[in-house]
């Protein structure tokens, strides 16, 4: 199967990508509506599988059409930095009444894509009104590379989150990693350990 970014290089742009739709600029994020361009669901699923690839794709978004199922996904935003007019990185999550939380990434795989990435995300996350859960390699890139700010007091995760979590402070499963905002909530049914960086503005 051809994947979209394939598609248009073997049958030519037959529809408009997100550059003549967003009339794109290079390098400067475009926040835009997935309700009102729902025609750009094959060009943003095609990121999104390849920034999950390595992990079996996103969990939730298997299809095209699941980057509609999940009412909260109210902020897309994508970025076009090789010039090429189309979205090399979309990032979507919510709009609450703490700021955006960023929920997921999209991008095409290149080390420019990944690297504009993080260091926008780095950026924006020392700002008012930013924020995300993480864990993993992405946690301690963006603590100690990017020196996010860590979300370390348990009322507030619980507060911004709207719901009760283990606080652990220290991450229990790797007691060297970056942090002290350290927490375990229930996601889709198992415990997931996090940690939440970022100013929400609580």
């Amino acid at each position: 199967m051809l994947s979209y970014a394939e598609f248009l290089h073997e049958f030519g742009n037959v529809f408009e990508g997100s550059g003549e739709e967003l009339k794109l600029k290079r390098n400067q994020p475009k926040t835009f509506s997935i309700k009102e361009h729902p025609d750009l669901k094959n060009e943003i699923f095609d990121l999104i599988q390849t920034a999950y690839a390595e992990i079996g794709g996103h969990l939730k978004i298997q299809k095209p059409d699941d980057i509609f199922s999940d009412p909260d996904w109210n902020y897309w935003e994508g970025t076009d930095i090789h010039g090429s007019e189309d979205f090399d990185i979309v990032i979507f999550g919510q709009k609450t009444n703490y700021g955006i939380k960023y929920s997921g990434i999209g991008h095409d795989g290149s080390p420019d894509a990944k690297k504009a990435y993080l260091a926008s995300r780095g950026a924006t996350l020392k700002k008012m009104g930013f924020y995300i859960e993480v864990s993993g390699k992405l946690a301690e890139i963006l603590i100690k590379k990017y020196g996010c700010p860590v979300v370390d007091n348990v009322d507030d995760v619980s507060k911004v989150l709207g719901k009760p979590v283990t606080w652990n402070g220290k991450n229990p499963e790797e007691p060297n990693a970056a942090g002290d905002g350290w927490y375990t909530r229930t996601i889709g049914g198992s415990p997931h350990t996090k940690i939440m960086l970022g100013r929400p503005r609580v």
